[in-house]
């Protein structure tokens, strides 16, 4: 479906960054329409970026899968999002017993066995998408719980795309095609980035190529379907609906991050150094909007969306790099419902 158009003047500010920094992408929307539609110029890359260009979602797929987890529960193929993990492919690991909600407010005591890089486990040596979810587990077999806190990590999260894989089964694929196709509307293809199939320890454990071992947080999106996935995210929370009521607790719950820190030198490179709470794979509580609901997500090199709940503002970025400021092209717009001049 496509989105109506009310563009405000052009942005000085804006252009100079699409057509000379690392920008690709620039949507920024109020109040059902697109108000401002930024792309580089045609003639800046040998291939130009538009409407059908893929971008990875990197960790904003985190907040995307989120948004699954979400439908899971309102579909009933999870309890709760204080459901305990029981689940035999996690048997006596760190994640067993735990409740789903730690799980998703990275706070599930596993500092111990990710690396500091935050996508391998410790005793691994490899990524932890070059393995299937079953490898994994059994690297983690005998670990448990050790410390609290926040520790974000990428393993985590494709643990938790796991287990929405397990506890969905057969209808799997089904609950994508809700989500995306049913509620979001997507306009494109969204590719999804599997885990490898691997033998553990030399041999093939009893999951070995199952969905439940491959699933990742990991996607390919047009631009135009990250704002559709916003558009979705929004309405659900401002509709009160089971999904909006889902995104309302993640708030509710959410926990200190332990990453804000809005006046360290360079604060203005990544959106999450403004964010005061996490939960369940969402930002929230803005430094300058505390009392407003605001949401966000955060992709490497800046697949950033952040959403105006009480306004009905919408940015997303895409981006090729860190480089420019979230203060005046993010922030700020949502702040004050104004573009850069």
């Amino acid at each position: 479906m496509p989105f109506r158009r009310d563009l405000l003047p052009e942005s000085a500010t804006i252009k100079r960054e699409l057509s000379e920094g690392y920008l690709l992408s620039y949507l920024y929307y109020e109040n059902g329409s697109i108000r401002y539609d930024g792309l580089p110029p045609r003639d800046r890359f040998s291939r130009p970026v538009d409407n059908d260009t893929l971008f990875f979602t990197h960790s904003t797929g985190k907040s995307i899968f989120s948004y699954i987890v979400g439908h899971a529960i309102c579909e009933g193929y999870i309890s709760s999002a204080d459901e305990t993990i029981d689940w035999p492919l996690m048997a006596n690991t760190v994640y067993d017993g735990q409740s789903l909600q730690d799980l998703l407010n990275m706070s599930a005591g596993d500092s111990h066995v990710v690396t500091n890089g935050a996508s391998r486990v410790v005793g691994a040596g490899t990524h932890h998408r070059d393995m299937g979810i079953d490898t994994i587990a059994n690297y983690l077999q005998g670990t448990e719980r050790s410390g609290g806190g926040v520790f974000y990590n990428n393993v985590l999260t494709d643990i938790i795309a796991s287990y929405v894989a397990y506890r969905a089964g057969d209808n799997y694929e089904r609950l994508l095609r809700r989500v995306f196709q049913d509620k979001i509307h997507i306009g494109n293809d969204v590719y999804f980035e599997l885990h490898r199939r691997t033998p553990t320890e030399g041999r093939q454990s009893p999951y070995y190529g199952q969905l439940q071992t491959r699933a990742s947080y990991s996607f390919l999106m047009t631009r135009e379907d990250f704002l559709r996935v916003a558009v979705a995210m929004m309405q659900d929370y401002q509709q009160q609906t089971c999904v909006g009521q889902y995104l309302r607790n993640a708030q509710n719950q959410a926990v200190r991050w332990p990453k804000y820190r809005p006046g360290n030198d360079n604060a203005q490179l990544w959106l999450h150094n403004y964010a005061a709470d996490y939960g369940s794979q969402f930002y929230f509580d803005f430094h300058g909007m505390r009392s407003r609901n605001i949401i966000a997500t955060e992709g490497y090199n800046g697949q950033n969306i952040m959403i105006d709940l009480d306004n009905s503002r919408i940015v997303v970025t895409n981006s090729a790099a860190t480089g420019w400021d979230q203060r005046t092209f993010v922030l700020n717009v949502i702040r004050d419902g104004e573009l850069p001049r």
